[in-house]
């Protein structure tokens, strides 16, 4: 690997790599001079002096065997530096040159006698146990082998039998560091495994994450570019009712800056505005329960009319962590729209009067009031009546809708005969129903009071307008209409017929503004679509409901229920 400088210009250390596996001697640097070469030579130093004490503690034979052993600690010494120096290039060469030169001079390092029976005889186990760590596992085995060859050589040299023991422990020894470089080779193969693995999840991981913070950091500001640019008005608001996100064309549509808009309430904002208690109190029970209440609010901010939709913020996991509002300028729609509801009421209002006079002219000459006519003439006069009521009913829903748009339709709460109502459905439908051979069938349950308290105009609205409708659609069978107690609270009527019935798809918007069921026998009968809607809005100013059971080719069933209390006015 190739050598790396320290801050001084030196060498630094070459650590055992874990990768390849191939273990060399650690080198380090001081003052130019190697520490690994200051600990070689030092150690052969201390191991001259060592061998000088152990030899003159044991005795020395002679003069001569001391001067051997003090060379040999020199020799080894230098030896040591030279291997360290081949080490730089080939680590393994210089483990198995280094063991080789230790275990031969260990055979020169004292007298024959003392290496192969004595007090040198323990230093072969050096090589052995460290040979299988700086080479492999199997070396412990040849260095055991080459041991036992010097000392039976230096034996038989000397004429004394060879330490049998010493060789076989020389093999145990083999044998117990050949099982450890095995068990810990394979640590160091699990290790090495285990650090690829974490180093290519580490780089997986961290990729993903640098993708994943890209995307949203695109996201993030094409959001933040959307959310600035459009001109509704947006603010988030956290779970504690607190805003955390307001853009700026909120701060032009409520005249209120930026910087009073972050961190408040919603009560807090809009308590700066010029906006009435009630609208006030709607806006923020909706902001509160935005998946209980209407999908939006209308209302007056100053000189502005704005409408404000709002959604629970939910996480994937579905927890909701907020909601959102949005703000729009409704000024301009409001403007036309009332505009529109002005004139129709106008025009509407103004209609009726000439088509009172019509229906009235054209009744007294057919009853002959003018002067006899003929049988000619009291059919066309009979014909203008029915198209002056027909355009006389047609007025009446434009105006009611348009009352009702405006907020100027009145429910007025009274006491009233429930006879009555069924008596005025029969006068009006009775004589319809036979000209098209239908059977019309009243009833009035037993259960049923006969005194209920409502608006009896509307009530009767609602009941022609929906017997009406069956008599006109139905072909063949009949109409049956029943009213009835529902429970403690609450009583109504049903109206059913064996019509063509209503399509699934029909019921899902027969009950709004100028909508009609598409279909061509329906369509025949004319109208403009208000019947039913108005029919809706009068029974939830009373208080009711009104439901709707239908299957094509099979009738339907109109189910109008009532509270027995309702309250006494109300205006929509």
């Amino acid at each position: 690997m190739p050598e790396e400088k320290s801050p001084l210009g030196k060498p630094r250390a070459d650590p055992v790599s874990l990768a390849s596996g191939k273990p060399h001697l650690v080198r380090l640097s001081l003052f130019g001079f190697g520490l690994s070469e200051l600990g070689i030579l030092g150690s052969a130093i201390v191991g001259i002096i060592l061998f000088v004490i152990i030899s003159t503690i044991g005795g020395i034979e002679n003069l001569q065997d001391f001067w051997l052993l003090i060379a040999s600690g020199f020799i080894f010494g230098v030896g040591s530096i030279f291997i360290y120096y081949i080490n730089r290039k080939n680590g393994q060469l210089a483990s198995l040159l280094f063991l080789t030169f230790l275990t031969v001079a260990m055979a020169f390092s004292d007298s024959p006698n003392q290496v192969a029976d004595g007090r040198t005889l323990f230093v072969f186990a050096i090589p052995i146990a460290i040979s299988s760590l700086l080479l492999r596992p199997v070396s412990s085995f040849i260095f055991a082998a080459l041991s036992s060859v010097i000392i039976t050589v230096l034996a038989l040299n000397i004429q004394i039998v060879p330490n049998i023991v010493a060789i076989v422990g020389f093999f145990m020894l083999a044998l117990v560091s050949w099982l450890s470089a095995r068990s810990l080779e394979q640590a160091l193969q699990d290790l090495r495994q285990i650090n690829a693995e974490l180093d290519r999840r580490v780089e997986d991981r961290t990729r993903e994450l640098s993708e994943s913070l890209a995307r949203e950091l695109v996201e993030a500001g094409k959001n933040q570019a959307i959310l600035e640019g459009i001109a509704d008005g947006v603010i988030v608001l956290d779970t504690k009712g607190k805003s955390i996100v307001a853009n700026p064309a909120l701060s032009r549509l409520l005249d209120v800056p930026s910087a009073n808009l972050m961190n408040k309430t919603m009560e807090e904002i809009l308590q700066a505005g010029k906006i009435s208690s009630p609208d006030r109190q709607t806006t923020l029970t909706m902001l509160r329960e935005p998946h209980k209440d209407k999908p939006s609010i209308r209302f007056r901010w100053g000189e502005r009319t704005l409408l404000v939709n709002a959604a629970p913020v939910s996480t994937g996991l579905g927890d909701v962590i907020g909601t959102v509002a949005v703000f729009r300028d409704f000024t301009h729609e409001a403007e036309v729209e009332q505009m529109k509801n002005t004139f129709v009421a106008m025009v509407s209002h103004e209609l009726r009067t000439p088509l009172n006079a019509i229906l009235g002219f054209a009744e007294m000459i057919r009853e002959a009031v003018y002067g006899p006519i003929t049988a000619r003439q009291a059919g066309v006069m009979e014909r203008i009546e029915n198209s002056s009521r027909r355009l006389l009913s047609l007025v009446s829903d434009l105006l009611d809708q348009a009352q009702i748009e405006a907020g100027r339709m009145k429910i007025h709460i009274a006491e009233f005969q429930v006879s009555d109502l069924m008596d005025s459905l029969r006068v009006a439908l009775d004589k319809q129903a036979a000209e098209k051979g239908l059977t019309l069938t009243t009833k009035i349950e037993p259960g049923m009071p006969s005194v209920a308290l409502g608006d009896f105009n509307r009530l009767q609205q609602i009941l022609l307008n929906l017997g009406g409708n069956a008599v006109k659609f139905t072909e063949s069978g009949g109409v049956t209409v029943r009213i009835y107690r529902v429970d403690e609270r609450y009583w109504g009527f049903d109206v059913t017929d064996t019509g063509p019935g209503i399509s699934a798809e029909a019921r899902g918007y027969i009950f709004e503004s100028f909508r009609q069921v598409e279909d061509v026998v329906i369509r025949e009968h004319g109208g403009i679509g208000l019947g039913l809607a108005i029919v809706k809005s009068l029974v939830e100013l009373m208080g009711g409901q009104i439901l709707l059971a239908s299957e094509v080719g099979k009738g339907a069933t109109f189910t109008v229920t009532f509270p027995f209390e309702p309250s006494k006015e109300k205006t929509k």
